[in-house]
């Protein structure tokens, strides 16, 4: 195998776990649907509730309701 081939993989790989951490400590769906319902929270505001071990779901879903 290529070092330089190697070195491509690892950093497709690398990304891809990048992107799956930010869309896991950033609800982006979470986000938009409470958005298209009129709830005024922003991505900073989800966040915070993560890192809080609050569940963010829960607290957008009871605003939406």
């Amino acid at each position: 195998m290529d070092q330089g081939f190697g070195v491509i993989i690892l950093i497709a790989f690398a990304g891809l776990i990048g992107l799956w951490m930010l869309f896991y400590f950033i609800p982006v769906g979470l986000w938009f649907q409470a958005v298209l319902s009129g709830v005024k929270i922003s991505l900073l505001q989800l966040v915070f509730m993560r890192w809080r071990k609050v569940p963010p779901s829960t607290i957008v879903n009871a605003l939406i309701n």
